[in-house]
């Protein structure tokens, strides 16, 4: 275990056995785990004596590193989060951070502003995933200033929260999004770039780690212990994929993506 590393875990849908043909098309089945596989995940933090900490714990100054701790979000607003891991987490008294994506709020498979309401009730803090999930580093400046702007308003407004943490869609970045969003009033952004979190370090630029079914559960137990080795092989996949979105450029490898897993987004 290495105490001054935080994981940032990085989920998406969370699915109950019956769901799986309600999941397809939607999304990377890769980013989707089942319902009683993230349970055992949660039950082992608890039993370990790990702390769960929200973005805004990490980045508020405060002091985080008083024993093992991760940080748990979620991305997109899927209604598995409030079905099935909502409910996980409430129970065993534990936060997360919960990026939602404002303008697909109360679509079909997303949750709903009362969803959000009464995740919000349990103690889990809301954020920005932008408007409409369409990756920001392709968008012109008032595109990106809208997607930015409206979405973070969209919460503050529904919620009554203050909204300064940003979840990055499809994980493309460039240093025009924390200039505007400094600007708007983000304070961090997160990325599916692969790293821990030391603390002190404050971001913008938080990384994090992808849990999906194709993590083993002793993988997991060592990634939220913040052992560095852990992730050599889910840095080395995520670094291939960067290097085939630069070569063959983002647009060409979201259409192969499309393909090989049956998406439309």
């Amino acid at each position: 275990m290495n105490p001054g590393n935080i994981p940032i875990l990085m989920y998406h849908e969370i699915y109950g056995p019956a769901e799986r043909l309600r999941l397809k098309g939607l999304t990377n089945p890769a980013y989707n785990l089942q319902a009683d596989a993230f349970e055992r995940q949660i039950a082992w933090l608890v039993e370990n004596g790990i702390k769960a900490l929200t973005i805004d714990d990490l980045v508020s100054g405060k002091p985080v590193n008083d024993g093992p701790a991760v940080c748990l979000t979620f991305d997109d607003g899927w209604k598995g989060n409030s079905l099935h891991a909502g409910p996980v987490l409430a129970s065993h008294g534990l936060r997360a951070t919960f990026f939602v994506a404002a303008g697909l709020i109360g679509r079909e498979n997303y949750m709903t502003w009362d969803d959000l309401v009464r995740m919000q009730s349990c103690g889990m803090s809301v954020q920005s995933h932008a408007l409409t999930h369409r990756p920001l580093a392709a968008m012109g400046e008032q595109d990106l200033l809208h997607e930015l702007r409206e979405s973070k308003q969209m919460i503050e407004d529904r919620l009554s929260v203050p909204v300064r943490h940003l979840s990055l869609p499809h994980g493309q970045k460039d240093d025009r999004i924390w200039e505007m969003a400094r600007e708007i009033g983000y304070c961090s952004i997160c990325t599916s770039d692969v790293g821990f979190y030391v603390p002190g370090s404050r971001g913008p630029w938080l990384k994090r780690i992808s849990v999906g079914d194709g993590m083993p559960e002793s993988l997991f137990c060592r990634v939220a212990l913040g052992e560095g080795k852990a992730l050599r092989k889910i840095a080395a996949v995520k670094g291939f994929k960067n290097a085939l979105k630069k070569a063959v450029g983002f647009k060409t490898y979201r259409y192969f993506y499309r393909l090989l897993y049956g998406t439309r987004g």
